[in-house]
């Protein structure tokens, strides 16, 4: 077979293949032959019906499996001629004939060159999973109020920080103008909250503290922007509010809190939570630690990536953007890559292919794979993410070429686990 191998681009080639008969009529006999033995002809024995019955009942069969057969010759001849191949392109000027041969043109994506950086810059600030004494006694504080009780109050009590209480309440807005939902915040005869940020009409908590049962309070509040009710957002609204019932918060006794957790003793209950705090706090160092250098990794090389690859993770970022962008503009793919959003994820795809590339290289240049049991255990996390049997997630991988991508992915997930504890200072 001859080749010519033309270069597109840094990461793009051309390869045009050409074929004499010699090497393409075996492949179109081997073809005409299993037709012939395999037909199913009224009036002859499986394998003895004329080559011209056998032609003219399947000759568009017989010709779609030469082309695949041929093609297959063909693209396995360029990749012969190609190093480091990314991804196949395009196959184009396809030409086949019986004594005279085939030729195609094949377009080929290839893994970029480049120079690697100096591994000693990434550096990242080193993770500290240390329990401090005043996070234990924030978390344990967080516990007790989870184990308090509640106690009706007096007539001279006052309302204080997270006390149970129950409220009537008007306000200037028009209830028949709001939603369903908007309604509620217009006035009701009884509502339980209890007193903290969060306690359903903005800034209430801080208007009511130090207040008695009975005492009518004047409330402006003025809810955000964004605020999850639309009939609300941005207005501001004159409420008067009355304490109807309060119920005072009681602290959790230690044994209250043993019942509650189901602990033998405060020790026990103590060295749960440092168990706790350290497993969040690694988690979360970890996370950070990582973002820090693969921003690291990223920020250090700038160089041509395969055009079809990188096409490729766009719309993988794009298809798992909650906006749903691919739904917004379908149809309309020009508008798409006008928009900021194509932008942002063009950007991100960028940066993320080049990290894979510099992680990828580096792990065979220190000799470094995946082991069988990190293998399974990637497929285990991704079949339970996915609610797939292994089998059915492997076999759906393989089916869409992306089983490969997948292991490339755990294998960086390994570089950068190893490079964390390399690039790690104080």
């Amino acid at each position: 077979m001859k080749t010519e191998v033309q270069k597109i681009s840094s990461c793009r080639v051309k390869v045009t293949v050409e074929a004499g008969a010699e090497k393409i009529d075996p492949i179109i006999k081997g073809v005409r032959s299993a037709f012939t033995a395999q037909a199913k002809i009224p009036g002859f024995r499986p394998g003895k019906a004329p080559w011209s019955h056998v032609e003219k009942l399947y000759s568009k069969g017989i010709q779609e499996e030469i082309n695949q057969r041929v093609t297959r010759a063909l693209i396995d001849k360029a990749y012969e001629e190609v190093k480091n191949i990314a991804t196949l392109v395009n196959v184009e000027n396809f030409n086949v004939a019986q004594g005279q041969g085939a030729s195609v043109v094949v377009t080929i994506d290839t893994v970029p060159e480049f120079e690697m950086p100096d591994t000693a810059k990434w550096q990242v600030k080193k993770m500290n999973f240390e329990v401090t004494d005043e996070e234990i006694e924030e978390r344990m504080g967080g516990l007790r109020q989870m184990a308090a009780s509640f106690e009706e109050a007096t007539a001279d009590d006052v309302a204080t920080e997270n006390d149970l209480i129950a409220i009537s309440f008007t306000s200037d807005l028009d209830k028949e103008a709001l939603s369903d939902t908007a309604k509620h915040y217009a006035a009701d005869e009884e509502y339980w909250v209890q007193l903290r940020e969060d306690a359903f009409i903005p800034e209430l908590s801080k208007a009511l503290l130090g207040k008695k049962i009975g005492e009518p309070v004047a409330h402006t509040a003025t809810y955000a922007d964004d605020f999850r009710v639309t009939d609300l957002a941005g207005k501001t609204v004159n409420y008067t509010v009355t304490i109807k019932t309060m119920r005072k918060q009681k602290p959790a006794t230690d044994e209250a809190m043993l019942t509650r957790f189901g602990v033998k003793d405060m020790e026990a209950l103590r060295a749960d939570l440092v168990k706790n705090i350290k497993s969040s706090k690694q988690y979360g160092e970890e996370s950070r630690a990582t973002k820090e250098l693969c921003e690291a990794i990223e920020n250090s090389v700038s160089f041509d990536l395969p055009e079809r690859v990188v096409e490729e993770r766009i719309y993988d970022e794009l298809s798992m953007d909650p906006a749903k962008p691919l739904e917004t503009f379908k149809g309309d793919a020009e508008e798409l890559r006008k928009s900021d959003i194509y932008k942002a994820a063009e950007d991100r795809a960028i940066r993320t292919l080049r990290r894979t590339y510099v992680l990828l290289r580096l792990a065979k240049e220190r000799e470094i794979t995946l082991s069988q049991e990190r293998v399974e255990e990637a497929i285990d996390r991704l079949a339970q993410a996915t609610h797939l049997a292994k089998k059915e997630l492997i076999r759906r991988l393989s089916n869409n070429g992306r089983l490969s991508e997948f292991l490339d992915r755990e294998l960086c997930s390994v570089m950068l686990e190893k490079l964390l504890e390399e690039c790690a200072v104080l």
